[in-house]
């Protein structure tokens, strides 16, 4: 089981509709067994992948196990919780989701206040730190889990990029992607560097590591998996694309922080493009109103006409980037 998260510090990139139909094509066209798991408090997975009465359902049944109800028994002591929060199926989207919660917003403080005891080597810190790593732990009978996060560099997404393996970066072609891509950097240095001395306290205080399930040691092991870049609206002469002076510049800068990241991780610039995504604007609404894959629309979804067309761009944009993601996975698991 890999876990990957989809990350950007700045919002609005078309972070959650990559997300939901890069799943939905690594089950349908590559077989793979997918897990999402919505930590964004605003629950977009979430409501892309269940029907709106299915989701309130799940919501307001105050008696299931949830996303944010795994995080209960740690802020009481108890350690990490016995119950695994309930797996739902979206059948349109042929994957297993565990539903985001509003209240997960709220575990901010917790989290936030624990890391400074993460950071001297205290139990009960790294247990607050890594419940995701445990969670995705208990979790591995799946080839992949994606996590969708919100745009945050905060505590809770600190926590869950820590016990991720691979972070992929949605962008768009604007000058506040490009900037998010250097408080990315920073961020992650600064996180790396105070995990590691953590884990050395911990050691030194326990006399053992930190491990999770199957005593599986706990240690920075993110890696980025690639960038995937949304195209601006260009105009076409003779079946060419017009580049735009503007937007041109945009990316040109982009591509230099890119680099100065993938230099972070180790990472090829060159094999880091996973792929783009040209403009899909027509068909998103009717996909969200029918909690399907882009690719997976037909006329009783409300295709009619040029809409065809669309449809069968998306299939070729996600599923050429799902093909690439598992080239990148594989690669990174040779060299490690």
């Amino acid at each position: 089981m890999k876990s990957i998260c989809f990350f950007n510090n700045k919002g609005g990139v078309g972070k959650t509709t990559l997300l939901c139909n890069l799943a939905a094509s690594l089950s349908i066209k590559y077989n793979k067994k997918i897990l999402v798991i919505d930590s964004d408090p605003q629950c977009n997975a979430s409501a892309y992948l269940l029907p709106e009465n299915k989701l309130e359902e799940i919501l307001l049944n105050n008696d299931l196990n949830n996303i944010d109800s795994f995080y209960d028994p740690i802020r009481k002591g108890l350690g990490f919780s016995t119950k695994n929060p309930e797996v739902i199926r979206s059948e349109r989207f042929q994957v297993d989701l565990i539903v985001g919660h509003p209240k997960l917003a709220l575990r901010e403080d917790l989290i936030a206040t624990d890391w400074a005891d993460t950071k001297n080597g205290s139990p009960r810190g790294f247990q607050t730190t890594f419940a995701m790593a445990e969670l995705f732990n208990r979790m591995d009978s799946y080839d992949f889990i994606l996590i969708d996060m919100g745009p945050s560099l905060g505590a809770l997404n600190r926590s869950i990029l820590l016990s991720s393996d691979y972070f992929i970066m949605p962008l768009s072609s604007d000058i506040f992607s490009m900037m998010a891509i250097s408080n990315i950097q920073t961020s992650f240095k600064n996180w790396k560097r105070d995990i590691e001395t953590a884990l050395r306290r911990y050691k030194e205080e326990e006399g053992n590591e930190f491990s999770l399930k199957d005593n599986q040691p706990i240690l920075w092991k993110l890696n980025f998996l690639g960038y995937v870049r949304q195209q601006y609206k260009a105009k076409y002469k003779e079946g060419e694309k017009q580049p735009v002076a503007a937007f041109e510049r945009i990316i040109a800068q982009q591509d230099i922080e890119l680099e100065k990241l993938c230099s972070e991780f180790e990472k090829s610039f060159v094999n880091a493009k996973l792929g783009e995504i040209h403009t899909l604007s027509s068909v998103i609404p009717l996909s969200q109103q029918a909690h399907a894959p882009i690719f997976d629309l037909n006329a009783k979804d409300g295709i009619v006409g040029g809409h065809y067309s669309r449809v069968s761009d998306a299939g070729e944009y996600f599923h050429q980037i799902a093909g690439r993601l598992l080239e990148e996975v594989e690669k990174s698991q040779i060299r490690s």
